[in-house]
């Protein structure tokens, strides 16, 4: 929605700038999974899943544009729903010829990050209720959504199509949710300072036929901890991560194939304790996905999606031995069945079937039992989205 006009400007049908817009959204979800929790219980079925949002944009010049964005987010125990500022920038436009632009931002940004990341929260911009969870972790969803800092981003034209890039520097988001997600567990302490940057370049064909783009970042979550800590549990200490994506996407009049493959490095050993046994380990995302469109406003999709936790550990063998996790928490395959409908300019409606061996995306919050994990199960989703 709003975040996409950032980049190409907000115009009438006469050619000519609009000073203000204001747009917003109300999703609601439904989730009931045979074993395991998914935004919220829904091992017997939940509704504790919706989003509120409302998004401003003023046009203050030809050159410069303010926008944000309030957003309220309820998913089981991993969001509260407390209202939050998703993004707010203010973004300079201070170079543009016929070859293409430059620009700059400052504020809290969304990151740009694989083809989904900056309009992730946005039903009508993506193909399915869930997004692929190997890459687009929801259960880490504040680390990945957006950083406090500065974007230089700029468009180049050639001959078939146009270059991309954008490269962002500041301090990405970390709250209880991220220490679940990377450290399994609330330990006494909290990240209490983070710095990274991410970059992106993507090429896009001129008539969006193909599509490849290629990230990498850098982050470090300082973990600080009051006292001496108990025996088994982290100290003062910094998780480092790494992370390179590579992205692609073909579209046909009825078809879109889209790919994307990621490797994450996590160094985590400064931290001491029982994360001293494994200091570090690089995981491996990937999935592969075929949408078809029935028509305009009817399409379905099919998306196999698998995540290790550690690529040199595929079947959780060395994490079972090491912290006695069950092998299950540490992969995770699935596979997706999902069909959307549009059937106005405001409403989305959607419905999607998982069949998932293994847990390893699954939020602790959640699911703080490793026992009563179940290695295979299943998942029907149905959300509706109403957009103003």
């Amino acid at each position: 929605m709003l975040l996409l006009s950032i980049v190409t400007g907000n115009c009438t049908a006469d050619g000519s700038v609009k000073n203000w817009e204001f747009n917003g959204f109300i999703t609601q979800g439904y989730f009931d999974s045979d074993h395991n929790n998914f935004n919220g219980k829904s091992s017997s079925g939940s509704t504790d899943f919706r989003e509120i949002a409302v998004n401003s944009a003023w046009r203050i010049s030809g050159e410069v544009l303010l926008a944000g964005q309030v957003m309220s987010r309820r998913a089981g125990k991993v969001d509260d729903g407390d209202p939050r500022m998703d993004y707010l920038l203010i973004d300079y436009r201070f170079h543009e010829t016929g070859d293409g632009f430059a620009g700059l931002r400052i504020g809290r940004i969304k990151n740009p990050f694989g083809f989904y990341n900056t309009t992730r929260d946005v039903a009508f911009t993506r193909p399915s209720i869930v997004l692929p969870q190997s890459l687009y972790f929801d259960k880490a969803r504040d680390l990945e959504l957006s950083a406090d800092g500065a974007m230089l981003y700029g468009r180049h034209l050639l001959n078939e199509g146009w270059v991309e890039s954008g490269l962002i520097i500041g301090k990405p988001h970390k709250d209880v949710s991220v220490e679940y997600a990377y450290l399994n567990y609330d330990w006494p302490g909290e990240f209490d300072d983070s710095r990274g940057f991410l970059w992106r370049s993507e090429y896009i064909h001129q008539d969006y036929s193909f599509r490849a783009g290629f990230t990498y970042g850098q982050f470090e979550l300082d973990f600080d901890v009051d006292g001496t800590p108990a025996l088994g549990a982290p100290g003062d200490g910094t998780v480092e991560i790494d992370i390179a994506s590579f992205s692609l996407q073909y579209n046909l009049e009825r078809w879109s194939i889209t790919g994307e493959y990621m490797q994450q490095f996590i160094e985590w050993g400064s931290l001491g304790g029982i994360y001293g046994l494994d200091p570090k380990n690089t995981s491996e995302s990937v999935y592969l996905q075929a949408e078809y469109r029935f028509s305009p406003s009817l399409s379905a999709f099919l998306r196999y999606d698998v995540l290790y936790i550690d690529k040199d550990d595929r079947n959780g063998n060395k994490a079972a031995m090491l912290f006695g996790r069950p092998n299950h928490t540490q992969f995770a395959k699935d596979w997706t069945l999902g069909i959307g409908w549009e059937p106005d300019e405001h409403w989305m409606l959607r419905a999607e079937w998982h069949t998932v061996q293994g847990t390893a995306w699954l939020a602790v919050q959640d699911n703080p039992s490793d026992v009563e994990r179940q290695e295979e199960w299943n998942m029907f989703a149905l959300q509706a989205t109403y957009r103003f």
